[in-house]
């Protein structure tokens, strides 16, 4: 690819859900193609079942992949598994129904399980209607699997499952073998290894959207799942320093969230580990895009930064809020300078 790497905006992929509805629209700013229910929106994404797309610079319209397989270690860093994969997968969903009841395998099940993909996720709720709630694990300890099944097949399984309130800024980590899901009212930014692999336990004995009943995989989640209790399960969001926030360091992905208030300008240097993606919460910024040009990011909104980029520059005229996700480095937000302006405190 002769264009050298340089920071690009994302437009999404918008996925019909079962379980969706509008809020992507009306409250995220997505523009849905259709008047039918969408639940997804992958800001970034590099799978075979769906490709973000690039939303500027001289390369506009091209999906992800063919950036992974252009660029090469020079967008996805050294860290990466695959040098032709971008590998982070980046989520809006909106809950208008309660989810599939589900699983994801680990690393460990994709070695042996022919076709699937290792799926750790970690979500920051953004927005919650009246009494909002997910599943994380069972209620209790001590369930065989024979209990399970029994259960699922005679539609008692809800009563096994652990409902956890959530509020607008909670922090949550999905490992893999987590039996899971999110409810009704809950809409919130996913962050993920790049796998779109769920066994679906229980789903309400609904239909799907074609009117036939969304397909099980109970053997397979079996495989997996941890018949356990979840503790813990609202990840306590860390202070690295003014402005800047630690949400998630699994051992595949790290997320930090920056704050800034004021007009001015912030800078920081990039990891040649891994690649970052920029996802803003609130607030507008523009970011110098490395070949003369630059993008600009309202909420909601996501751009990727190569690996090889060297540093990114930031210009705000308001109180902002962006999310950083990348590779489990040490530290994503490196050397962070910030002119004419102060950093908020979380």
């Amino acid at each position: 690819m002769k264009t050298s790497p340089h920071i690009f905006k994302n437009e999404p992929y918008l996925v019909e859900k079962v379980w969706g509805g509008r809020r992507l629209e009306t409250h995220f700013g997505k523009e849905l193609p259709t008047q039918k229910c969408y639940g997804e929106a992958w800001e970034v994404a590099d799978l075979d079942e769906g490709q973000s797309r690039v939303g500027s610079g001289p390369l506009k319209g091209l999906p992800l992949r063919a950036l992974a397989e252009g660029w090469r270690r020079a967008l996805v860093g050294r860290r990466a598994v695959r040098e032709d994969r971008f590998p982070l997968l980046v989520k809006l969903l909106d809950a208008q129904r309660d989810l599939s009841v589900q699983v994801h395998p680990g690393p460990k099940d994709a070695k042996r399980i022919e076709g699937a993909s290792s799926k750790c996720e970690t979500w920051l709720i953004l927005d919650v209607s009246d009494d909002g709630e997910i599943i994380h694990g069972l209620g209790e300890n001590g369930v065989s699997t024979s209990d399970f099944r029994k259960a699922v097949a005679e539609g008692a399984v809800e009563e096994l499952l652990q409902r956890v309130p959530v509020a607008a800024g909670d922090v949550v980590d999905v490992e893999p073998g987590t039996i899971h899901a999110i409810c009704a009212g809950v809409a919130l930014l996913e962050i993920q290894e790049p796998s779109d692999t769920t066994y679906r336990i229980y789903d309400y004995d609904r239909p799907g959207i074609d009117g036939k009943p969304r397909q099980l995989h109970l053997d397979r989640a079996m495989e997996v799942a941890r018949l356990e209790r979840s503790d813990e399960i609202l990840r306590p969001v860390r202070v690295i320093e003014d402005g800047l926030d630690l949400l998630a360091c699994t051992p595949v992905y790290r997320i930090e969230r920056l704050y800034i208030s004021e007009a001015g300008a912030v800078s920081w240097q990039v990891d040649p580990e891994s690649p970052q993606v920029l996802h803003v919460l609130e607030g507008e910024l523009v970011v110098e895009d490395g070949i003369g040009g630059s993008i600009e990011l309202g909420a909601h909104e996501s751009a990727v930064v190569p690996a090889m980029v060297g540093s990114v520059c930031c210009e705000f005229d308001q109180d902002s809020t962006v999310v950083v996700s990348g590779l489990a480095v040490e530290k994503l937000v490196r050397g962070l300078q910030v002119d004419e302006m102060s950093a908020m405190t979380s």
